[in-house]
């Protein structure tokens, strides 16, 4: 077990256009260390309230599920033994392509796709084209769906090229069926220039049309089609097309009968954060105020009205963390292997007290980094979600909108910044994450990420 203090300042995000300026390295110097120094990084949260980001904070959706299992097996190192990724890796032959339809919405898999395309293609002699689905609603998914491309460009571009684009709602038209077969269409070598058209004129990652990026991938007989559904996409049309010529077909998740796959999805499976306590023989101790205690154990419990023995809650207080010695005193001498200290800054409706909080946050922040740095403490400070509500400075009303996405800072003498990275993720992904760090064995470390040696060579002096 390692000691682990997992800082939450919720109604804190990253400010967003339009909104009053609250965040500022004067205001927070310690917290703006930390961003410099340390691994940093943000989290996506839909949330827009305690009590929903604490359920999305301790219990998977489907997809979340989903990617855990695969998370497991590349951790294990078994995916190499999987008999369907083998089949389908074996029947590529000189004459034939691999093409795999990865349904995306963000970069969080991409470090799946990574493996999964490093043992499909592990002597780098089969042609692969990578096909992206987007299914994402929102146009700032685009940011995500280009660092993808980015790093395929960067890491993958020796045996595997995107081939082509197209909303998953667009899926089953004449335009994607000429592309397909024939390479007919819109041709964008310079991708990014086409995404950021299509955020300009607002269209939703889910309903853009296709278009071609990389050729040389048109449809022929004895291919193999690989497809990684995390997320559904009706495809009847589409399917049933190209169906009729001889293909090989495989899946992630099950698709259509006949069609092997590699995980059987799991509708039931739920974990949640105080049943992986329990699994590992964690003890956590949560610090909060006494009025959230029971809306915070629901969640935790997987929204269930029961005390779990491996959480203890107390009153928070910052005379606990007074100084870098307090702050060693506390941890050391009590028998928890994690701290959560829940903040929050989502009550207040005047300006100067949202700042003098997070001035008073940010001097607990200095002592718990400095105790960290001495004792080889993990330490991480973020949010659950942001707010976005009107607030008086003064006698002027303005709005702050922290919403959609909170900072991420992880301070450990065991990851430091030149060798490792944060990706992107949700705060389901920090619980797990806060989880992994304490016990190895939990083993669904999501968001820290060791550099290849090409990102470090993109990082290198920033």
């Amino acid at each position: 077990m390692r000691k682990t203090i997992l800082l939450l300042i919720n109604g804190f995000g990253v400010e967003r256009k339009g909104s009053t300026e609250v965040y500022s390295q004067k205001l927070m110097p310690n917290f703006d260390y930390m961003l410099k120094n340390y691994l940093f990084g943000n989290l996506v949260t839909t949330a827009g309230d305690n009590n929903t980001a604490y359920k999305n904070f301790s219990m998977p959706d489907k997809a979340n599920g989903q990617e855990d299992e695969i998370d497991y097996l590349i951790f294990e190192k078994k995916l190499t033994t999987n008999e369907m990724l083998c089949q389908a890796r074996d029947s590529v032959g000189a004459e034939n392509n691999l093409h795999i339809f990865y349904s995306v919405d963000s970069p969080e898999k991409f470090g799946q796709v990574r493996e999964l395309l490093k043992i499909l293609n592990e002597k780098k002699d089969k042609k692969v084209f990578l096909h992206l689905l987007m299914t994402a609603t929102s146009t700032s998914a685009y940011e995500g769906i280009k660092k993808i491309i980015s790093k395929i460009s960067f890491e993958l571009s020796d045996y595997c090229k995107i081939g082509m684009v197209v909303g998953r709602n667009k899926i089953n038209t004449d335009d994607v069926l000429r592309a397909f077969y024939r390479e007919l269409g819109e041709h964008w070598n310079e991708s990014e220039k086409k995404f950021d058209i299509l955020q300009k004129e607002v269209v939703a990652p889910e309903d853009a049309g296709v278009f071609i990026i990389s050729g040389g991938f048109s449809l022929k007989e004895n291919d193999t089609v690989l497809f990684m559904n995390y997320d559904e996409v009706e495809m009847e049309r589409f399917y049933g097309d190209f169906t009729k010529m001889p293909l090989k077909l495989y899946s992630l998740f099950p698709f259509k009968e006949g069609i092997p796959y590699m995980f059987k999805k799991d509708e039931e499976k739920t974990m949640c954060f105080t049943s992986v306590l329990e699994k590992h023989e964690i003890k956590i101790l949560t610090l909060t105020s006494e009025a959230r205690i029971n809306d915070i154990n629901y969640y935790l419990n997987g929204m269930e009205k029961k005390k779990s023995p491996n959480i203890t809650y107390a009153e928070n207080d910052m005379s606990l963390f007074v100084t870098k010695e307090s702050t060693i005193d506390l941890i050391e001498n009590q028998p928890y292997d994690g701290f959560i200290l829940d903040y929050t800054i989502a009550g207040y409706s005047k300006l100067d007290a949202v700042k003098k909080d997070l001035q008073d946050i940010d001097g607990v922040i200095k002592n718990i980094s400095d105790a960290s740095k001495e004792k080889g403490y993990t330490f991480i400070v973020s949010s659950l979600y942001g707010i976005h509500k009107p607030i008086m400075d003064g006698v002027v009303q303005k709005v702050v909108d922290f919403s959609g996405k909170v900072p991420l800072v992880f301070q450990s003498n065991l990851f430091n910044k030149n060798e490792y990275s944060l990706n992107s993720g949700g705060v389901y992904a920090l619980a797990q994450t806060f989880l992994t760090n304490i016990n190895d064995d939990v083993k669904a470390n999501k968001l820290v990420h060791k550099l290849s040696s090409i990102e470090k060579m993109l990082t290198k002096g920033k």
